[in-house]
């Protein structure tokens, strides 16, 4: 199934949290008007970040090999040229977008890619206030980490700021107590906290369910029986 649509509505930390947790692999296709990239993955995880002129040649090349000699990159430093190019993805936020599940024929050799985790939390530190308000709108709410929390906070290699939210997310502080406790600025806890959750580092917590009505009346029918008894 293609996912396509704008990244004005729907921006790259968004759609890498889909394909890092459905564990995708294609090609993701960026038409920004005058910058136009093919960005492959693995497994959810980013493999290559190519500049291409036109969009639909990249649909007339399958082979990742041949990819790999066309741009002039070495599979051996396949990662290290990968993470150069994230910082041409920051300023990405106009444009449409489409991705090809299981479209490149990847080599059975094993790639070095680099974790959706790290490009998730790359590409948060560059959210717009108003990308950010999208998922952090509210400072009620009140985060907490998941089970494999520590593995991917690693892979994601958080900056200072970022650790220091992901300390403070303990399943009972809410937003605004979080930003109260590391007078923190507002739009960077945001970022945190939005990269955080769509890496998959942290949750929104269930909030406790009250008691119902039913529970109530008959604890009340107990009181009374109570009450008669004496």
């Amino acid at each position: 199934m293609v996912l396509s649509g704008e990244l004005e509505i729907f921006n790259l930390v968004d759609i890498l949290q889909i394909l890092n947790k459905d564990s995708k692999s294609g090609v993701l296709v960026i038409d920004a008007g005058d910058k136009k990239y093919a960005l492959y993955f693995k497994g959810g995880d980013l493999v290559l970040i190519r500049d291409v002129d036109k969009v639909f040649y990249v649909y007339l090349e399958t082979n990742f090999d041949a990819i790999l000699n066309k741009c002039g990159v070495d599979v051996s430093s396949l990662s290290d040229y990968t993470t150069q190019k994230l910082p041409e993805l920051k300023d990405l936020k106009v444009g449409k977008f489409s991705f090809t599940p299981d479209f490149v024929k990847f080599p059975k050799n094993t790639i070095k890619t680099v974790p959706a985790e790290k490009v998730i939390l790359y590409l948060s530190r560059y959210l717009t206030p108003e990308e950010a308000e999208r998922k952090i709108s509210d400072e009620k709410l009140i985060f907490q980490k998941n089970k494999n929390w520590e593995e991917r906070a690693e892979k994601a290699e958080l900056d200072e700021e970022e650790q220091r939210v992901l300390k403070s997310v303990d399943g009972k502080k809410k937003v605004e107590d979080i930003k109260s406790s590391l007078n923190i600025d507002d739009l960077k806890l945001k970022q945190s906290l939005y990269g955080l959750l769509a890496a998959d580092i942290i949750k929104r917590a269930k909030r406790k369910k009250k008691l119902g009505f039913n529970i109530t009346k008959k604890l009340l029918n107990k009181i009374k029986q109570v009450i008669k008894g004496l």
